[in-house]
């Protein structure tokens, strides 16, 4: 079997550090319609420079950046890791979860295309990009936790 070229285990960790700040970023970007830092995060004194400058548009841009540069990253590191340990069974639930995870996302895009317009659909594929490696993330674990869970009770 070809050996797969996966990231250093260590990089788990920094995924998930680079995943969640970027997930709070996005939440909360996402809870004010996408116009940058938070509207109701900033107080109702908008006259200093400080404030002026996180409404900016330059730092809307900047937040949008760190959103969705930082969910990339984060998942394409937690995802690709390496398993402690690193085995031939565990490169078969790896493919096996990432086509898994393929099949879904490429199923609910087809029906997001067919059933959302205008700007829904513009915030659904916004959303999308992050899924195929966060559905492969989660299949995966749950794989892996079946089968180790099935490995501790057979001893």
């Amino acid at each position: 079997m070809k050996r797969l070229i996966l990231l250093p285990y260590p990089f788990r960790r920094i995924g998930a550090a680079v995943f969640a700040i970027a997930a709070v970023v996005g939440i909360l970007m996402t809870l004010d319609g996408y116009n940058g830092w938070p509207s109701y995060l900033l107080p109702a004194d908008t006259e200093s420079q400080l404030f002026a400058a996180l409404a900016s548009e330059g730092m809307t841009h900047l937040l949008n950046n760190i959103a969705i540069i930082g969910l990339c990253v984060g998942s394409i590191f937690i995802a690709c890791s390496r398993e402690r340990i690193e085995d031939e069974m565990t490169g078969a639930v790896r493919l096996n979860a990432l086509l898994t995870a393929l099949y879904v996302n490429t199923a609910v895009t087809v029906i997001a295309a067919l059933a959302l317009y205008n700007l829904t659909f513009l915030y659904f594929m916004i959303w999308n990009m992050i899924t195929t490696p966060l559905l492969f993330m989660l299949i995966f674990r749950w794989r892996m936790w079946r089968i180790n869970r099935t490995a501790d009770h057979e001893e």
